[in-house]
Parts: structure tokens; C-alpha cells; sequence
């Protein structure tokens, strides 16, 4: 139900815009809101215009534009998505591509679509040409016409003001001028008014725009008298559309040389730890003098034959000045199928007043078989006229035909990207260094204060024109979406529209500020949702500083948000086509919409065992912390045994078909036999064991593999790696839930039952002393940006419990896994930004040393709840979450944002005061190079002394777990959908 009308409202539907000398002034206020500024208007009626519509003769079946220009959506869009005067809707699909290299997102949204494109606007003709075109082929005839200037002004207004055009099934005209040729076009179709956008003037009857806050008021007005309520915001920004220009560029850094292999394997140890005595691959770089915005630009290639990438997920190692990356964190130079081609990574960051800085960053090769390889570096430096550099380029062109298709207004500005520039000042200090976050730290504080005054306040403006509540009634505003939410999407990427950094337990920008690996604090899009945060914090944290809303005793979000983010806007526009053509999509893929799936990766169990937690701790002490760990150790408790038969039981209930898998059965892909005889090759003595051993670890679930035929005769005659199920599990599930080790690029799930198997005494070194040594072995189990890049997934949901899986923060758009998952197919990915916390054990446990013993009595109790009284133990933090959401799409069938709102809302009063005895992130993944892991475990070290309810980390916990994809969208599910 709406609430009560008060005051005015902007623009009345019968006021009149009256002309006087050609110019009338229109100023009407909006309940302290907006204020309608003049507009130029010729005996222009509002009321006329809201009845005004065009007639489409005909509608092709899909479109597709080329990505070379950002008018060309906004030209398409109101013959993709539009309305009749009855308000009845006709869309169609609108691809935009890039016609040289065509992302496979897109011919596959085409594909499983099925609807053959029969208009191509493929960048030989100018906007202007093109919307002509479209304007005399498709229109029968049209009362008005959306007139936007051909240039950044024009696209500015004219971006917000697309929806419009499709709402009154108008064309869009991008031109320099009114001329003759233009003027016969409208004529024809008998065109008697102009809304126009940018300095441009018509003859005739017009409306001109000057102010996106005019735009967005008069969308409001026309949606309400055409659909009634809105019930969808777009924010967008336009400035991705017009990309900072090159001004100069120089190659800083360009070699190639052959490396040697320094992956650890038992049966090279001795030649590794001389290799390692070598000075290692270092390379430096310094940003030329007089570069205010540089662009740095990393190019690595490596050499090695593509079947030794292929086969055993060779990669290289990058850590320095750009933090900890790897070549798989990125898609490889790929064919036209997808086919990988070349292993590389190319990574893009910019920096502000840091001319005569020097850079660097070193290079570890990690070869499963080879002694060395051969590899390319190239570091291109470009100047740049400013620094907002966006990740997704011309994201917002796209944004119109979403906004469109859910009757909703579309609110889109510049000065709602951030980056460090003169303005951004600390303490009255400019910041220098790069320009976000992420490598950056330092920077939170300001970030948080421009995405709340910037972004967060005209934001709740709007949401009070919308509902006519006052902007200073705030209680009020919170109260009306919290019980009436609406949908908020957010069309593009973090430069873009900026998220929010929340506190993280783990690292603070104040304290000990982390840059590259996870970040610092919490990058979230909580805020957007969010109508009564308290205001950011300027100063270093107190220890028991959360961050609270003004009229709740916990954080709540009012709205429903979700952010649309991919590799490209053709994966963007992809994403939009899977998301709103949904239904047509799955009705092709048979049983593939009722199934579901549950992967658990090794070393999510946690336990202080007896005699090994004394070992761990004392070493610490006498190594100064190089090995041993006050924490808890990776060992089997049954915490996830248990949490594996508790997913299972809720998704039956949701009605699907559910495979779950486990430890080593739950990695992308297992070493075959074939594998295994080259790693035998490489040393026949020492490796014949190792084999074996890997033989019989890798398609190892739990204690329930000890009773089973299959896994004992494939260890022990056949292929053991096909116990190994995790890519077909994924590729053949709607839903897909997980639960692993992670960071941005990867998600693991052999861990440590694998990567102990690679260095000598691995299960002391390992996992007792926890010394900064790991094999490559599990790499090859594990989901990466490179492998998850040539997958085909259905347009499935996903939720991730892992570290940083779900970040997208401040990094180069095709080297996160996010994306990465989005442009293989799936329509909404959910996943922690950062450090996400854990228990991985089962209580009781006796109450001496922090719970040092061996869980028995712990296990015991769980398996006797489950036997006999079909109880499980208590999800909790991410696990807790996921199922609320999950069951509540069962039971109400609502979207996927609405049940993951409600989720986090639900979470702390729930959980708040269930107190743990350690907390350890999801976040020690095995092949996290070791000065990181360290790092890490120094940081969860401190948390554990504190407050055992750990309030930070469950505040962080609903900041963390974002929505990528439509809020909107609601999936099907055989209980509700498959029911009917």
C-alpha cells in the first residue's frame, strides 16, 4: 500500500506548461525533495504527453547492436522494450556485441534463446543514421520523439530519458542538429512534440531536459499514471560511456626470458630448495614524471605448451606492488569456440600523482612436470586526462532497456563515480597512490564518505519523491520500504557506482591497512538497500565499533538490491537477455531446472587436537610465528559431514534432485591415469608413492567413502578421477550451492588433502606446523577465472561460502570469478567480498585450552540428532543465510533479492549472542603463497582474544554476502513453478 499522499507533487498530471515569448518557467517543489527546474517548452501540455504514443508496425524478433557506440542501445531500446496505451508490454531480446570478437555470452544467450536476430546494427552508420533508420522502418507513425544531442552532455540526459521513449513507444533520435533530412523523417511520421536532451533546439512544440533530476520526475509522474506504483530503481553511470582519452603512452618494461619451475613436488625438493637459494624473478618499473592518471598496464604470457596449461593447470605466480595474483586469475587468449589458446594475465590499474614511483613485482613459475619455461613481461604505462577509469565499459548503455522492461526509473549521474583526484583529501591532505582501494587502503575513509553523501543521500531523495514522504522524516522513509520494498539495481562496475567499505575484524584502514589478496574492511552494496546507516567514521575504530542503522537495533536493509556486473557490456547485455528471457531458456534444458547440487571442499573442517595444538603453539613461539598457529588446525570434525546432509534435506524440500560431493570428489576435475603417469615419469621412485596416494585421495569424500565399492575399486584398479564430479555437478544444476576454501579468482577444494601429498612429511609440515610450503597438486581440483571462463553453465543461481569469491571491488572485470561464472552462462551469483568467518566444528568440546581435544562427543551427539530425531547442527554466519533464503524462495516463492534481503535481516537477531571458541576465515586456501597466509593467521590470531560472541565478524557477514545479478529475478523451483 502506498503511502499517504502529502504536499505537493512534482509536476501535476493536469498542470499546464504555459508558454510566454517562447519560454515558460516551471518550478514546482516536491515535498522538499526536488525541485523541477526551468525548461524551455512551445504550448506544451504535461497532460498531452503523458497521452502521447507512437505505433510500431513492426517488431523484429531480436537485436543486436555493436558495442562501438553508446547511443546505439539507447536507439534500440524503445523497439526492444515498449508499451501500448493500455500499458500492455511487447520485449524482445537486445544483444549488443562486438562484431570481431564476439563474446561466446552472447552467441550462447542467442542460442539458448532461440530467437533469430533479424535486425543487426553493426557500427557502419552513424547514431543519427542508424535511429532515422530504425524510426522510418519500424514506426507507423508517432506523436513525439525523444531528441537527443550527439555528444556527452546528450548521453547524460539522454541515458535517464530512454526509458521514457519506451514507456510511450516513441523512437529516439540521436542527432547534431534539427536539419531538413531530420525534420522530413518526423514529419512523415507525424511527429507534433519533442522531449529533447542536450543542446539541441526543434521547431515545434518541445520540452527540453537540462537536469537529470528534471528527467527522473517526469519518468515518475508517467510511470505512476501508466503502471501505478514503482516498484524498480536503476542507478547507472554515464561516465563509463566516455572513458578517460590517452594523451601519451610508453613501454616501461618488456622482456622475456626463460624460468625455472618453482612449484614444490617431492621428487624435486632437493633441486627446488637450491633454485630457491637463486635470486627470484623480480622485475621494477617506475611511472613517468608528469603522469597525473597513469594507467599501468601488466601484460604476462606464459610459454609453455598449452596442453601442460590444460592438463595439469599450470600457471605463474604474481605477487608485488599489484598484490597476489596468477596467470589463471585471468581467461587466457582464447579462439573463437572459447578454446584456451595462450595462458596470460593482462591487469589494469591507475594511479594518481605517483610520476618518478617506482614499481615491481615478481614472477613464481609453478610447473607440474616441466624444469622451466619460457615467458613474456610487458608493462605499458598510458596518461590519462582523468582517473575514472571504468572496469566495464559503456555498462550503462544497457541500462534503459532493464530499466524498461521493469517499468522502473532509470537514475544515472557522473558525480557518482569515485576515484583519488585533487578533491579527495584525508585530514586535508590529498591522497596519492592508486586511485581505488583495494591497493590503495588508505583511501576507505573517503570512499565511504563519497558513496554516502554522493550516492546514499540523493538516493533516499528519490525514494522519498517516490513514496512523497519528507526527506526529513527518515524514520518514516525507513518504515514505508521495510514493509514495502523495492528493487534497486546497480548497472555497473565499482568505479561506477562505488560500493561501501564496512569494518572487517581481519584488516582496518587505520591500524594495519591490507592491500592486494583480500583488501581491506568489507566492500559492500549493502548501503544502496539501506535508507538509515549511521554516518561513516572518519577516525580510527574503536575495538567495539560496528557500524548500526538509526531506528533498528540491528543493520537492516529497507530494499532489495543487486548489481549487474560482468566482463564486458556484451556479457552485460547477455546477462539482461538470460535474466528476462528465463523461462523460455529452461523450458528447452529438461531436467536440468530440477536439479541441485552441494560441493564442500577439504580443509573447512577445524580442530585443537591434543599434543599437536602444543606442537603448533610452541613452534610459533620459538619460529618468531614463521611456522605453527595459535588456531585451529584443518582436520576432520564431522561439522561439514553433518552441514552436507543438512543442504541436502532442504533443497529435497525445495523439491529438487540434489548431488552433493565432498573433499576431492567435490574438485573441477581429477588427474586421470594418463596424468598420473607423467607425474610418475618425471621421477619413478619417489613420484610411484605420490601417485598412488593421489589415486586414492582425490575422488575421497568422507568416512561414507570407506563403504563404498566404487571409490575403493576405481582408487584401487580403475580412473579415480571420475569420483571426481565438481564441473559436472555444476554445469548440470540449477541450483549450486558451495562451501570452500576461496579467493576472487579461485575456489578449492582438494586443499590440503592434496597439496600435503606434494612435499616431504606433508602432514606435519602442513597441517601441524602449518609452514608456508604447498605443492601444486590441488590447483588442478580447483575453479579458477581460466577454467570457469570455457564452462557451459545453465542460467543457474549460485551461493559461494568462501573468502573473496564474490569480490569485484577495484580489479580488472575478467579476473574475478564472479564474472567469470556470469559469462559462462549463470544468471545470479552470491558470495562473500572478503574474509568470511567460519566455526568447522561440533560441540560439545571440552572447555580446556580454548577446546583442545578430539570432537568425539561432539560428532557423537550430532549423528544421534540426525539418526533418530532427524536433527542437524545449526547453520552458521553465510551457511545460516543461505538457507533462509533458499527456503523462503520454497515456501513464497519470492525473488532471489527479496529472499536474500530478508535472509541478512534475519541473521543477527537470530545469531548475535551464540558465542564460538574461534572463528577462522574461510580464506587459507592451499596455494596461498606463504608471507600471505602469515599475514592472515596474525590477524585471526587477534580476534580470538576478544569478544567471543565476535560481533565484527557477524556485522561483517550480512555487509559481505552481495547479490550479482537482477534483484528482481525469481527463479524456478520444482516446488513452486514445477508444481503447477
Amino acid at each position: 500500500m502506498k503511502c499517504k499522499k502529502r504536499g505537493k507533487i512534482i509536476m501535476k498530471k493536469k498542470d499546464k506548461l504555459i508558454v510566454l515569448a517562447g519560454v515558460a518557467i516551471l518550478v514546482i517543489a516536491s515535498v522538499g525533495v526536488y525541485y523541477w527546474n526551468p525548461q524551455e517548452t512551445v504550448s506544451l501540455s504535461v497532460d498531452t504527453l503523458f497521452k502521447t504514443t507512437g505505433s510500431i508496425a513492426e517488431v523484429p524478433s531480436a537485436i543486436t547492436v555493436a558495442d562501438s557506440n553508446p547511443f546505439y542501445p539507447l536507439i534500440a531500446t524503445p523497439l526492444a522494450v515498449h508499451y501500448d496505451s493500455e500499458g500492455n508490454q511487447v520485449v524482445i531480446p537486445l544483444y549488443v556485441e562486438n562484431f570481431s570478437s564476439p563474446s561466446t555470452a552472447v552467441t550462447r544467450a542467442k542460442d539458448m534463446i532461440g530467437r533469430n536476430v533479424d535486425l543487426t546494427i553493426d557500427g557502419s552508420k552513424s547514431p543519427e543514421e542508424v535511429s532515422i533508420d530504425l524510426a522510418t522502418q519500424y514506426w507507423d507513425r508517432s506523436d513525439a520523439v525523444l531528441l537527443i544531442k550527439d555528444d556527452q552532455e546528450g548521453y547524460n540526459l539522454g541515458l535517464v530519458a530512454t526509458p521514457l521513449a519506451s514507456y510511450m513507444s516513441i523512437p529516439v533520435i540521436v542527432t547534431d542538429e534539427v536539419d531538413g533530412h531530420v525534420l522530413s523523417v518526423l514529419n512523415k511520421l507525424g511527429v507534433k512534440y519533442y522531449l529533447v536532451c542536450g543542446d539541441i533546439t526543434p521547431s515545434g512544440e518541445y520540452l527540453k531536459f537540462t537536469d537529470v533530476n528534471d528527467i527522473v520526475n517526469f519518468t515518475i509522474n508517467l510511470a505512476e499514471e501508466k503502471f501505478g506504483d514503482i516498484n524498480y530503481v536503476t542507478l547507472a553511470n554515464p561516465l563509463d560511456a566516455w572513458p578517460p582519452k590517452v594523451s601519451e603512452k610508453r613501454v616501461v618494461l618488456s622482456k622475456s626470458e626463460e624460468m625455472r619451475n618453482s612449484a614444490i613436488l617431492i621428487g624435486d625438493f632437493l633441486n627446488l630448495v637450491k633454485s630457491a637459494l637463486l635470486s627470484p624473478y623480480v622485475y621494477n618499473f617506475t611511472i613517468p614524471e608528469g603522469y597525473k592518471y597513469a594507467l599501468v598496464k601488466l601484460d604476462i604470457k606464459n610459454l609453455e605448451p598449452i596442453d601442460q596449461v590444460e592438463k595439469f593447470d599450470d600457471n605463474l605466480i604474481i605477487m608485488g606492488s599489484f598484490g597476489y595474483l596468477r596467470t589463471y586469475a585471468y581467461p587466457g587468449e582464447r579462439d573463437s569456440q572459447g578454446n584456451l589458446k595462450q595462458d596470460m594475465l593482462h591487469f589494469e590499474t591507475v594511479y594518481y600523482n605517483q610520476g618518478g614511483e617506482e614499481l615491481w613485482f615478481s614472477i613464481l613459475p609453478t610447473f607440474m612436470t616441466l624444469d622451466s619455461a619460457k615467458i613474456e613481461v610487458t608493462v605499458t604505462i598510458e596518461k590519462l586526462s582523468n582517473p575514472y577509469y571504468p572496469l566495464i565499459e559503456k555498462a550503462s548503455t544497457v541500462a534503459p532497456y532493464l530499466t524498461a522492461y521493469h517499468k522502473g526509473i532509470l537514475f544515472a549521474k557522473p558525480e557518482f563515480a569515485f576515484a583519488a583526484n585533487d578533491n579527495v583529501t584525508l585530514d586535508g591532505k590529498t591522497l596519492p597512490g592508486n586511485t581505488q582501494p583495494f591497493l590503495h587502503p588508505e583511501l576507505i575513509p573517503a570512499i565511504n564518505k563519497h558513496v554516502y553523501e554522493a550516492i546514499h543521500v540523493p538516493l533516499n531523495k528519490l525514494l522519498s519523491r517516490i513514496r512523497e514522504i519528507d526527506t526529513s522524516n527518515q524514520k518514516m522513509l525507513r518504515e514505508s520500504y521495510y514493509r514495502e520494498p523495492l528493487y534497486i539495481a546497480l548497472v555497473g562496475s565499482t568505479t561506477m557506482l562505488p560500493q561501501y567499505y564496512y569494518r572487517n575484524p581481519h584488516s582496518d584502514p587505520f591500524e594495519h591497512p591490507s592491500a592486494g589478496g583480500y583488501g581491506t574492511n568489507t566492500p559492500s552494496d549493502f548501503i544502496y538497500g539501506n535508507i538509515d546507516p549511521e554516518i561513516y567514521s572518519l577516525k580510527p575504530y574503536p575495538e567495539d565499533y560496528i557500524e548500526n542503522d538509526l531506528f533498528s537495533h540491528y543493520p537492516v536493509a529497507e530494499n532489495i538490491v543487486g548489481r549487474l556486473t560482468a566482463w564486458d557490456v556484451q556479457d552485460m547485455s547477455a546477462l539482461i537477455a538470460r535474466t528476462i528471457f528465463y523461462h523460455s531458456i529452461i523450458d528447452k534444458l529438461g531436467d536440468w531446472k530440477d536439479k541441485a547440487s552441494f560441493r564442500v571442499g577439504a580443509g573447512t573442517d577445524m580442530q585443537k587436537l591434543p599434543i599437536l595444538t602444543g606442537i603448533r603453539e610452541i613452534s610459533m613461539k620459538l619460529s618468531g610465528g614463521f611456522v605453527g598457529s595459535e588456531e585451529p588446525m584443518k582436520w576432520p570434525s564431522g561439522e561439514k559431514y553433518f552441514l552436507i546432509k543438512r543442504v541436502k534435506n532442504y533443497l529435497e524440500e525445495g523439491g529438487f534432485e540434489v548431488s552433493t560431493a565432498h573433499r576431492g570428489a567435490a574438485g573441477h576435475e581429477g588427474y586421470t591415469n594418463e596424468l598420473l603417469r607423467e607425474i610418475k615419469k618425471d621421477n619413478p621412485i619417489l613420484h610411484s608413492i605420490l601417485v598412488k596416494r593421489i589415486k586414492f585421495r582425490q575422488g575421497y569424500q568422507n568416512i561414507d567413502s570407506l563403504k563404498n565399492f566404487s571409490w575403493w575399486s576405481e582408487s584401487l584398479f580403475g580412473d579415480s578421477s571420475s569420483l571426481v564430479v565438481g564441473r559436472e555437478l555444476e554445469e548440470n544444476s540449477n541450483f549450486i550451492l558451495s562451501d570452500s576454501h576461496a579467493i576472487w579468482f579461485e575456489k578449492t577444494y582438494s586443499d590440503i588433502l592434496l597439496f600435503e601429498l606434494g612435499i616431504p612429511f606433508g602432514t606435519l609440515l602442513s597441517r601441524v606446523l602449518d609452514a608456508p610450503l604447498r605443492s601444486p597438486l590441488d590447483q588442478l581440483g580447483s575453479d579458477t577465472v581460466r577454467k570457469v571462463s570455457g564452462m557451459k553453465m545453465g542460467p543457474s543461481v549460485m551461493l559461494v561460502e568462501g573468502c573473496g569469491a564474490g569480490k569485484i571491488d577495484c580489479v580488472p572485470s575478467k579476473t574475478t570469478l564472479a564474472n567469470a561464472y556470469l559469462h559462462a552462462g549463470v544468471n545470479a551469483y552470491i558470495s562473500p567480498t572478503t574474509l568470511s568467518a567460519f566455526y568447522g566444528a561440533l560441540e560439545p568440546r571440552p572447555n580446556f585450552n580454548g577446546g583442545v581435544g578430539f570432537g568425539i562427543r561432539g560428532f557423537l551427539k550430532a549423528w544421534y540428532n540426525w539418526k533418530f530425531k532427524g536433527e542437524y547442527p545449526t547453520p552458521t554466519f553465510n551457511e545460516y543465510i543461505f538457507e533462509y533464503a533458499c527456503k523462503e524462495m520454497f515456501e513464497q516463492n519470492v525473488s532471489l533479492g527479496k529472499a536474500l534481503r530478508d535472509a541478512k535481516n534475519a541473521f543477527l537477531p537470530a545469531q548475535f549472542n551464540d558465542t564460538y571458541r574461534w572463528t577462522p576465515p574461510l580464506s587459507v586456501i592451499g596455494n596461498l603463497p606463504g608471507e600471505m597466509t602469515k599475514n592472515l593467521q596474525e590477524s585471526m590470531k587477534t580476534t580470538s582474544e576478544t569478544d567471543h560472541r565476535f560481533p565484527v565478524e557477524k556485522y561483517a557477514t550480512i555487509y559481505q554476502i552481495n547479490l550479482i545479478g537482477d534483484p528482481a529475478f525469481n527463479p524456478y523451483e520444482p516446488c513452486n513453478e514445477g508444481a503447477q
